[in-house]
């Protein structure tokens, strides 16, 4: 599974949960929330998002500029050195 990726993006609480539970972390130790960044402990990131769905999106959950600035967070923890 991924295992040079450094950051995981999860769309979505399923997303969240689906990736921490593929790790065997337990979910309470990580709350789900847009932009949430969580150290796992292997040192790799898991940034959340909302999910991009109609739902989200039309009724502002879920807005362009918020969906900008976690791809740019995203980004910026890529280039980040490895700890």
């Amino acid at each position: 599974m991924l295992t040079s990726a450094r950051v995981y993006l999860a769309l979505g609480r399923i997303g969240h949960e689906a990736l921490l539970k593929s790790f065997g972390l337990r979910l309470r130790d990580f709350a789900f929330g847009h932009a949430a960044e969580h150290r796992l402990p292997d040192g790799r990131v898991l940034l959340d998002s909302y999910h991009p769905s109609r739902q989200n999106t039309n009724t502002g959950k879920l807005t362009k500029a918020m969906w900008t600035r976690v791809f740019l967070r995203a980004a910026r923890l890529i280039r980040l050195p490895v700890p």
